[in-house]
């Protein structure tokens, strides 16, 4: 009785399937429809301009639904998948028509972002922009299968498969996000999102080639045994997975240091009733940076030097940490909410607006800054849960966090009906919240009716106060003053 050989079994069983599924490939129909896709021509230009103007827009106004429709637009994903193509068929003129398309394609898409960044007066970075400033290990995912998807909608000639790719990929978006950051001179997003294009554009390309060569797209050389086409295939691969391999290391870095700080902060919070509120690691150079942000009911003093200790220890490479913690359940959490790292190093302006933004644990409508970073807006959300005192306790802290930065927090319009003016800390709340609110309240002071010597001065403090705020004031016109009113301004915002 003869033995069965499972590795031959196995391979002709592989040969049987592959067999099956190349049945109906017209293989040169298929690589003139790739190649002609993936030329440059005046349709492409005209969609790449198109497609560029609609996503710079949709990100600068923060539109999913526009930037979506940039997507669907983009031309770019043809001459990717024909890049693919040609690697697999190592067809060097149609691997440089492709090349050169891609390059014409994204100096065009660049140049329109550019214009219109320069020319737009919105300057500051959206939540959509940065979205697609940190390529993460999912977006290397959705690439990979995009191009698999891609390949095989070509191949099987399934166009309306290629419609959920180009939404998948993103192509244009991260383009748009480089001559936007090119535009507004904050080079640290255009890098990030010219990284997560160039990671797009490489996994697709070789996905493609995988799916492309799986299918039975060979090199002509394969009727001819030479001993260098294997070599030519390696080299071909290893150039375009150099931006993979970097990116895989980056990602694989920020995750793994991502995970020792959860568990890391839940051994040093251990039985504190704490979370992470938020948390950031980014990769820098040979090593990686992280930042976390703690709610705690109880602060613990060493708790930055414990953490870069255990990353340190886990990672065996450069980490710089900073771990900011809030105290909750509290008035005045905002005020003791940044506990400043001394050992954390000055940031660069340009990254002012995310740094305020990882500061601010509390929901936000906006954060600005202006051009020079002197200078820096909160705009605090209804639900933020704050309320005025915590609010301008927030500020003050920011204040001393952010040295040389005139930071503004400006809660949502609340009632502020009085205020008691022999309560210095009260005053300055109230003047500090009708200045950021940019009211005109009417006022009217009360005094008690045996007259209180204090309460003149204390009223015409109040007033300069506001005037120095710059708050103008209706005096007499507030609402009227009530039995027991002493040394009060009754306030009306109307």
């Amino acid at each position: 009785m003869t033995a069965v050989d499972p590795v031959r079994t196995t391979r002709s069983y592989l040969r049987r399937l592959m067999a099956y599924a190349r049945r109906g490939v017209d293989r040169g129909e298929i690589e003139a429809a790739v190649y002609d896709s993936g030329g440059l021509s005046g349709r492409y230009l005209m969609m790449t301009v198109i497609s560029a103007a609609i996503a710079v827009l949709g990100l600068m106004l923060s539109s999913p639904a526009v930037v979506i429709g940039a997507m669907l637009v983009s031309p770019m994903m043809g001459p990717i998948v024909a890049l693919g193509f040609s690697v697999a068929l190592l067809d060097w003129a149609r691997l440089k028509q492709s090349l050169t398309c891609l390059a014409v394609g994204v100096a065009v898409a660049l140049t329109v972002a550019i214009l219109l960044t320069l020319l737009s007066p919105l300057k500051e970075p959206t939540s959509e922009i940065l979205a697609r400033t940190r390529p993460n290990f999912f977006d290397l995912l959705i690439a990979v299968f995009s191009g698999v998807a891609g390949a095989y909608a070509v191949i099987r000639e399934r166009g309306e498969t290629i419609i959920g790719v180009a939404i998948a990929t993103a192509l244009m978006p991260p383009v748009a996000t480089v001559g936007f950051g090119i535009g507004t001179g904050d080079l640290s997003i255009s890098i990030g999102a010219f990284y997560l294009f160039m990671t797009n554009l490489v996994a697709i390309a070789l996905s493609a080639t995988l799916t492309a060569g799986f299918y039975g797209f060979r090199p002509r050389l394969m009727e001819r045994r030479s001993p260098w086409r294997g070599m030519a295939v390696l080299a071909v691969f290893v150039l375009l997975s150099i931006p993979l391999v970097i990116s895989l290391r980056a990602i694989g870095l920020e995750s793994q240091a991502t995970a020792e700080t959860r568990t890391a902060v839940a051994d040093i919070f251990a039985g504190g009733d704490s979370r992470i509120t938020l948390l950031d690691a980014r990769s820098e150079g040979n090593g990686v940076a992280v930042s976390a942000l703690v709610s705690t009911r109880k602060l613990v003093a060493d708790a930055q030097k414990q953490l870069q200790d255990r990353l340190s220890g886990a990672l065996h490479t450069p980490v710089t940490t900073t771990l900011d913690q809030i105290v909750v359940a509290d008035p005045q959490a905002a005020a003791r909410s940044v506990q400043a790292s001394v050992s954390a190093a000055p940031d660069p302006t340009a990254a002012l607006r995310t740094r305020l933004s990882d500061a601010v644990p509390f929901a936000t409508d906006a954060v600005m800054t202006d051009a020079e970073g002197r200078r820096a807006i909160v705009l605090l959300r209804p639900d933020a849960g704050l309320d005025l005192s915590s609010a301008y306790a927030l500020e003050v802290a920011l204040r001393d966090r952010f040295e040389g930065v005139d930071v503004w927090v400006t809660p949502p319009v609340q009632e502020l009906k009085t205020v008691d003016l022999g309560d210095e800390a009260e005053q300055a709340r109230a003047v500090w919240a009708l200045a950021r609110w940019r009211a005109s309240p009417a006022v009217r002071f009360c005094r008690p009716a045996s007259g209180v010597e204090e309460g003149p001065d204390a009223a015409q403090t109040f007033r300069t106060r506001l005037a120095a705020a710059g708050v103008s004031i209706r005096e007499g016109a507030g609402p009227a003053c009530q039995r027991g009113d002493d040394n009060l301004a009754r306030l009306e915002l109307g």
